[in-house]
């Protein structure tokens, strides 16, 4: 059947064919409409088809279509927990929240006004210092501290439980305030679970000397008040505790809550524990068949690499270039694992002649790629394979997006094509001043022994995003990023926030979703589409009187998970988080637990 079949014009239509006594079409059985006649639908022509009567309600709650839907869908998806049961009926909920949530994102990025319609505050418990949301926007990991400032903790919330200020999950004490915070789902000793990596700060010889250091800067040029040391500690929690703690139809306070968090063991395990007389910088987290592993920069020019399974240590000495008789600084890697190279941004800090004679210091920016080294292998001294000069000037910071790749369970559809043509790598350069954010992509290219391969050489320029009054900061993802603007005063840790905003890149050409292929045949999804926009940037509209507050006394936390547009932030002495939501979602409740009983009766009769 061509095209789709648009039924909100047929609602009246569709209502007479069933009424109050002996309906027609309900002789029709279950397998007909979800085999025959669903497949035929889009998403909206479902929507509309529920709002007819209680039979059509229950049969387009069935997890079939909404597993259809998913597995076909052209827009950038959640990705899929490793521990959810795709074979499942109970899952049949998630898979449909999934699609919405996807729909709605991919659509309010594309729109020239974007909004956040949907905001709550969640009580914490304790006061936030930062936020890392999991892909999917359904668990995030908070560094906290008491008001005393004497305990500090890692946390693990579930932001989509019906309960209200639902409790944290797991709770892990750390000796001092844990930044810089990465969190990913990953497979360690062959269980699927949340990688946790955290940077903490300890004094060398073990005595404060009444010194709080949870109140010193996340710089790392920061000058402590004695000796320091430098510690990353990377902790794994099972999804399987997770999942129980988690489960919408159990309530916290009733008695088989209770039963089934004391029947569970210690969720944090730790997996690695790593310590430096230098500063730790950009910490992350990848896989590489199927082993996880974390990276990281000590110091200004060493890159660390760490099997997280055999806690086996790397590193490679990144040289300075040669005719660069400068200091150099790495300002941002990415580890490329496919390729065995690791993409470096350097700083050069130079001095340029200005025209009125005098000398003002000016830094240039080099794009490398180095050779990973081989395993065990330390202090490797590492000149770049391949090198790149990038523009000259001042930057505040350096972003790169992932390139993550979902795991994927043991029923889940194939939804990631490992052989498909991977996405560009966008570098961010944050320059100081009005310079604004520069985005610049890396291509990806087919290699003759067809295998997908990053070359500097493929690099180009895409946008510029300035403000006139403000600096401009990008929070970057995958495929899309979030930018928010700052008072040009303010250089602190916690910025006034005056705006938030989607990037669109408009110059980059369309690139296929690294889905698998679709079915044959014609299967449209979708009914209406926003075409790609023609601004780059666009402010995102809120009209939270929370986010009003934040912007007013400083932002100590932001985190955002682009699959789904949630945005979590904080505010510094606030035992409070606020959650922006591009649109409400319906949370499962007893009443859903009441329809499913009823659509099982039906189904059997």
């Amino acid at each position: 059947m061509p095209g789709s079949i648009q039924l909100s014009r047929y609602i009246p239509f569709l209502k007479s064919l069933f009424p109050q006594k002996n309906p027609v079409i309900q002789k029709l059985s279950v397998d007909v409409w979800l085999d025959d006649i669903f497949i035929y639908l889009t998403i909206e022509d479902v929507i509309c088809l529920r709002r007819v009567n209680k039979t059509l309600f229950l049969m387009t709650h069935e997890p079939i279509i909404w597993k259809r839907f998913l597995v076909r869908l052209p827009v950038p998806i959640p990705p899929l927990r490793p521990t959810l049961r795709w074979s499942l009926d109970l899952t049949g909920f998630q898979i449909e929240q999934l699609v919405a949530k996807a729909m709605i994102a991919d659509d309010n990025w594309r729109r020239i006004s974007p909004v956040f319609s949907w905001s709550r505050p969640e009580f914490a418990f304790y006061e936030v210092l930062e936020l890392k949301l999991l892909p999917g926007g359904q668990y995030m990991v908070a560094s906290v501290k008491d008001s005393a400032s004497r305990r500090f903790y890692i946390c693990i919330f579930c932001l989509d439980h019906p309960d209200p200020n639902f409790p944290p999950l797991a709770r892990h004490s750390v000796p001092s305030r844990a930044f810089n915070i990465e969190a990913r789902f990953l497979t360690w000793e062959d269980r699927p679970g949340i990688m946790i990596f955290y940077s903490m700060r300890l004094p060398e010889d073990g005595k404060l000397r009444g010194y709080d250091l949870s109140e010193l800067s996340n710089n790392p040029n920061v000058e402590p008040p004695y000796p320091i040391r430098h510690e990353s500690v990377s902790m794994f929690v099972d999804m399987t505790a997770l999942e129980v703690l988690s489960d919408p139809s159990i309530t916290r306070r009733s008695q088989a809550f209770r039963s089934r968090a004391a029947m569970l063991s210690q969720p944090f395990r730790k997996a690695m524990h790593f310590i430096s007389d230098c500063p730790i910088e950009f910490p992350s987290l990848f896989e590489f068949d199927g082993r996880p592993f974390a990276a990281l920069v000590s110091g200004p020019e060493e890159i660390v690499l760490i099997n997280l399974t055999t806690s086996q240590v790397s590193s490679i000495k990144c040289q300075r270039i040669p005719f660069f008789d400068y200091a150099h600084k790495i300002c941002a890697f990415r580890v490329l694992p496919k390729q065995n190279q690791v993409l470096v941004i350097r700083s050069l800090r130079l001095r340029k002649l200005e025209r009125d004679h005098r000398y003002r210091p000016q830094d240039r920016h080099t794009m490398e790629l180095h050779i990973l080294p081989d395993a065990g292998q330390l202090g490797v001294m590492s000149l770049p394979e391949e090198y790149i000069m990038l523009d000259d000037g001042n930057v505040a910071s350096v972003h790169i997006s992932d390139s993550y790749e979902p795991l994927r369970g043991d029923d889940h559809p194939f939804l990631h094509d490992p052989n498909a043509r991977p996405l560009p790598l966008a570098v961010y350069m944050c320059w100081e001043d009005l310079g604004g954010v520069e985005q610049i992509n890396v291509h990806p290219l087919l290699s003759y022994d067809q295998r997908w391969y990053y070359n500097l050489d493929w690099n180009q320029t895409q946008a510029t995003v300035k403000d006139p009054e403000h600096h401009v900061r990008v929070i970057p993802g995958v495929q899309r990023a979030l930018m928010y603007t700052v008072p040009l005063d303010d250089r602190s840790d916690k910025p006034k926030i005056k705006t938030l905003g989607r990037y669109c890149n408009p110059y980059s050409h369309d690139v296929a979703y690294p889905h698998g292929f679709p079915p044959e045949g014609d299967f449209s999804v979708l009914r209406y589409r926003y075409v790609r926009p023609t601004k780059d940037y666009a402010p995102i509209k809120c009209s939270s009187n929370v986010f009003q507050h934040i912007a007013e006394k400083g932002c100590n936390a932001i985190t955002w998970d682009e699959s789904t547009g949630r945005v979590c932030m904080a505010t510094q002495k606030n035992m409070k988080f606020l959650i922006l939501d591009v649109r409400k979602i319906v949370a499962p409740d007893d009443r859903f637990a009441q329809w499913r009983r009823l659509q099982a009766m039906a189904n059997n009769a």
